[in-house]
């Protein structure tokens, strides 16, 4: 059972974390589509969240935190085929943190 608090905070997120409380939408398949892709952007950030929590992170990271720290880590695809990236020193720590294979 969700509290008030739990719900305002969820909102909070989908506001000012998600900056999806305005949408700039003009007919009823893009305001569908909108809401469907923001849903799915809550659930992600609820799974990151439920990852920190899991991982006793949650003190030091913040699900934005990780977010921004991961979001700079990409797959190359080059001659020899996919490659990883130089991974930034904060992203590396955060992913022996959460004991992600980076493959």
């Amino acid at each position: 059972m969700k509290s008030r608090v739990d719900v305002e905070q969820v909102f909070d997120v989908f506001k000012n974390i998600l900056n999806a409380d305005r949408s700039y939408m003009r007919d009823d398949k893009q305001i569908e589509g909108w809401f469907f892709v923001n849903f799915i952007s809550m659930q992600m950030y609820y799974k990151v969240y439920a990852i920190l929590l899991s991982k006793g992170l949650l003190n030091n990271y913040s699900p934005l935190d990780a977010i921004t720290y991961l979001k700079s880590v990409y797959m190359l695809k080059t001659k020899e085929g996919w490659q990883t990236s130089e991974i930034p020193k904060k992203s590396r720590l955060l992913i022996e943190k959460l004991q992600i294979p980076i493959t």
